[in-house]
């Protein structure tokens, strides 16, 4: 008798029970693969967020070292409606007396009144130079009124850094040339036969003088007169000193401070968090007695223990307003900050930037952390290689399930044509034993 699916000769679910056998054989060994993985991932994300923190940290400690933000001079004036200033990293600290005696003026051109923006000036060439470099704008005999030559000369491809205008007064219209750069050296001229021009304003430097040198800019933004500061002149009053001062920006040195303790706080927090132990419910976390982490801890607050500079005004943290509380993390006293800043702000910065500042030793310690070679990129190689491994096992895996269910399959399919064939039988024998009996019983009827 041909069986065609299992379990159709004898009646049995086979397909049910080749299922349950495989699943029950591949069970432990699956689940146990699956654990060691879920507990290798949760593990390489622990180690991630370990890494994040501690990469942050070395962010605000970039700010901390000799070319950060800590390091950052402001400049101020003493009136900044007469002058305004900005500081560049070139700048160094210092006071200067500063007079600013004249502004920079754009030399400007006026021509003779005409009727108005729509006279005609005729056909013709208008050639108009600024600081040696002139163009040439030509009127046809048509579409060549006032307006006309203004808009062909703003339009000219070839401008050389003029701007034409129309202003209407009570004598008529006048076109204004006005050079789009103040100096004297960017003087408008012009040549035509169709328009005269008279000089309505002259051509003018920018003259300032500092701590009694005098200087000259083409522009009333003065960048070359101190290094890495930017004078911005706002207007002139010949006779008035003002007092310039560039200094240590002690708000902003504050704030990089305070973003540094916040950091490192974050840090050790998460490291706490990520080795704990709960006493209460006898739950450890991810890391928990992990020495990698608990040895980046310990460095980070070892470091901050001794001193960070010598030479200078303050040699430890608590001098000016950091001090470590029980659990590890920072406080810090604001105001006294403030005066450490103020009192000896170049203490300060040797403290955090010096060769032996806090910053240079942390960012050296975290490095060979998380550095390209350090050690989180070896524990994250070493977890990757556990969790290819498993990730093969569970391939393995796969694989000798499918053999296992196909000698299931056979030894199942091979009992169900056994049972057939024995069902087969045995009801050809039920059938035959029937038949005798009946025939039995006829045969004593006709012999009573």
């Amino acid at each position: 008798m041909a069986i065609t699916s299992a379990g159709v000769g004898s009646g049995l679910d086979i397909e049910s029970l080749i299922t349950k056998l495989v699943t029950a054989e591949r069970s432990p060994t699956e689940t146990r693969l699956t654990t060691k993985q879920s507990v290798l991932n949760t593990q390489l994300s622990a180690v991630g967020t370990f890494k994040s923190v501690l990469s942050t940290l070395q962010t605000k400690l970039a700010a901390l070292k000799s070319d950060g933000d800590l390091m950052t001079l402001s400049a101020t004036s003493s009136d900044t409606d007469i002058l305004g200033v900005s500081t560049s990293s070139a700048a160094t600290r210092g006071n200067y007396q500063v007079e600013v005696l004249s502004l920079a003026k754009a030399h400007k051109l006026a021509s003779t009144a005409l009727a108005g923006a729509d006279t005609s000036l005729g056909a013709g060439d208008v050639t108009i130079g600024v600081a040696g470099k002139s163009f040439t704008v030509t009127l046809g005999d048509t579409q060549n009124t006032l307006a006309d030559l203004k808009n062909a000369i703003n339009k000219a491809s070839d401008n050389t850094g003029v701007t034409a205008t129309l202003i209407s007064e009570s004598g008529g219209t006048r076109l204004v040339l006005s050079s789009n750069e103040t100096g004297a050296d960017n003087t408008v001229t012009v040549s035509s036969s169709l328009l005269g021009f008279t000089e309505q304003q002259a051509a003018q430097d920018a003259h300032v003088r500092v701590d009694g040198y005098d200087v000259y800019s083409a522009s009333n933004s003065v960048s070359d007169a101190i290094d890495g500061v930017t004078l911005k002149l706002q207007k002139a009053e010949p006779g008035t000193t003002l007092s310039l001062d560039v200094a240590l920006d002690t708000d902003a040195a504050a704030k990089t401070v305070q973003s540094f303790v916040s950091a490192y706080n974050s840090a050790i927090g998460t490291m706490a968090s990520l080795t704990k132990y709960d006493a209460g419910t006898k739950t450890a976390a991810v890391l928990n007695g992990d020495a990698m982490v608990r040895g980046a801890a310990s460095t980070l607050r070892g470091i901050l223990a001794g001193a960070g500079a010598s030479g200078g005004s303050y040699q430890y943290l608590a001098q000016i307003g950091i001090t470590a509380k029980a659990d590890g993390t920072l406080e810090l006293d604001s105001e006294k900050l403030s005066d450490a800043l103020a009192n000896d702000s170049a203490a300060v910065q040797k403290l955090f930037a010096g060769d032996t500042g806090y910053a240079t030793q942390l960012d050296a310690a975290i490095e060979k952390i998380v550095g390209d070679d350090g050690q989180v990129e070896a524990r994250n190689d070493a977890l990757q290689a556990r969790l290819d491994t498993i990730s093969g096992q569970l391939d393995d895996l796969d694989a000798r399930m499918v053999k296992v269910e196909a000698r299931y399959r056979q030894q199942y399919t091979s009992l169900d044509t056994l049972l057939a064939s024995m069902q087969s039988t045995s009801t050809y024998l039920t059938q035959q034993l029937s038949a005798l009996s009946k025939l039995s019983s006829s045969s004593s009827s006709s012999s009573g």
